[in-house]
């Protein structure tokens, strides 16, 4: 029997998935590594001070990364700290922040006080050693033993990336791996929730697999307390990809039906992302 007009097949999804890289150099990444030899050029041979600090947060978009590899701080760590000084959100948002008045200043003092100045000049006064060279490469080496596991978050990073992205552009609101309670009073866990947890419309799931294993039927299990949680009228997306559900065709085949049922409203893939962000935007428009 054909799926209901407007559903997608289990043919045309199967044409979209793609392997989900693990590659730390996302486009963000490409924007960084970009960035540092203009910081670096930019800073030269100057005195670096609090105000040649603020000065580069304010003009270039990506020297809150830069300074934070002087420092050798996580985006995590350094997010905290900031915190800890009254300038809220997560390390992308505060990012952002550093082209506004009067952010640029307050982060700038907050990297001064991490010991920014005194890193670049001990950095400036280094003289490498292969030894040191080979550290850093043996620091990097370490890194690919965990990107399988990246792989699972690499899709859940997109997803919110483009919620972000709308809640610049439209002022999107969302909460993030939350636990919902439907009119039912059943109660489900989702990745994200649009508005809010507390009054969900839209509800996004996103799971990718490169491997096969009982993970791919776990998720199937999530899609289904969260179908038996939500209310009739809130809209659920499901997002996921990798190459591991070629394996488990039957279990993809069961989210499928769920699709065509009506239960999920579309499933898409890194591919296709796009058209989710262009989907939530519409559905702000109107709805919301």
């Amino acid at each position: 029997m054909p799926p209901p007009q407007g559903r997608l097949t289990l043919e045309e999804f199967l044409e979209q998935i793609e392997r989900i890289p693990a590659e730390w150099l996302n486009a963000v990444g490409q924007r960084v590594v970009e960035a540092i030899p203009r910081v670096i050029e930019r800073i030269g041979d100057r005195a670096v001070d609090r105000a040649l600090v603020e000065e580069l947060l304010r003009e270039e978009p990506y020297a809150l990364d830069v300074f934070r590899l002087f420092l050798d701080l996580s985006q995590d760590v350094l997010a905290n700290e900031v915190n800890a000084r009254g300038i809220r959100g997560d390390f992308g948002s505060i990012r952002r922040k550093c082209s506004q008045h009067p952010h640029a200043a307050e982060i700038a003092e907050v990297l001064v006080d991490l010991g920014v100045l005194d890193t670049i000049e001990a950095h400036r006064a280094r003289e490498w050693t292969l030894a040191d060279v080979l550290i850093e490469r043996y620091k990097q080496t370490r890194g690919r033993a965990v990107r399988a596991q990246r792989r699972g978050a690499a899709l859940e990073e997109a997803v919110e990336e483009l919620l972000q992205e709308l809640q610049e552009e439209i002022g999107l609101t969302y909460d993030k791996g939350r636990n919902f309670v439907g009119r039912s009073g059943r109660e489900a866990k989702a990745d994200f929730m649009i508005p809010s947890y507390q009054e969900p419309q839209i509800i996004i799931e996103a799971k990718g697999y490169e491997a096969t294993g009982s993970k791919l039927t776990d998720v199937l299990g999530d899609v289904l307390k969260i179908l038996q949680a939500k209310d009739p009228q809130t809209r659920f997306f499901f997002v996921t990809d990798g190459i591991g559900w070629y394996r488990r065709l039957s279990d993809l085949k069961k989210l499928v039906e769920h699709h065509h049922r009506g239960e999920i409203e579309m499933i898409y893939t890194r591919r296709t992302l796009p058209q989710l962000k262009e989907e939530i935007r519409r559905f702000m428009a109107n709805d919301l």
